[in-house]
């Protein structure tokens, strides 16, 4: 999609960028606030959900579609398999959430059956079009319709949130790291800050 290569930028324009000069392979880290905020949306059982709802929970959030052909599906297993190689210790204080930024098309049962294929444990959140563009513009999130033949598609950013209880954003992990490179973060962030 054309806005992968851009949406870094359209991301994080005008925040600075903390990146390491260890290893490539590590996200960039947000050293600002503004990054998540308060929504309403509903999940794939139809039930109202708001941001309150995982405030005790670190976060794995990842904006996408369920008609998308590869990167979604792609990188919803690599959060799913992360969550699986982390201890039991640590998957009990993160919540996997996929957020759909195709409300139209996305419905509850769209949602509940496309979540399922990926890990009883993640949460599927879709809503009105008024209340996705809410949380897309509180996640600092590109999305855009892009006509294709007699339907279209959606050109979007694709990022992996790794956000606080209290939503601050961690990190965002780039589709071009792996499962092994989430969880080795992961990993080491609770060693050094420590779930209670």
């Amino acid at each position: 999609m054309a806005a992968i290569g851009i949406c870094l930028g359209a991301l994080i324009a005008g925040i600075s960028v903390l990146s390491s000069e260890k290893k490539s392979a590590e996200p960039a880290i947000l050293n600002v606030a503004g990054v998540g905020g308060p929504w309403t949306l509903k999940d794939q059982d139809g039930k109202a959900r708001t941001e309150q709802d995982f405030k005790d929970k670190y976060k794995l959030i990842y904006f996408g579609f369920t008609y998308c052909p590869a990167i979604c599906p792609t990188e919803l297993q690599k959060t799913a398999q992360a969550y699986n190689d982390l201890p039991s210790r640590i998957q009990q204080h993160i919540q996997m959430l996929f957020v759909t930024v195709d409300p139209e098309r996305d419905t509850q049962d769209v949602m509940k059956k496309y979540v399922a294929l990926f890990h009883p444990d993640l949460v599927g959140l879709t809503g009105t079009v008024e209340q996705v563009e809410t949380i897309k513009n509180e996640y600092k999130v590109y999305a855009a319709k892009v006509p294709q033949d007699d339907t279209y598609t959606m050109d979007h950013s694709s990022y992996i949130y790794f956000m606080t209880p209290d939503d601050t954003l961690i990190a965002l992990f780039k589709t071009t790291q792996n499962a092994a490179e989430i969880e080795e973060f992961i990993r080491s962030y609770f060693k050094k800050h420590p779930a209670r």
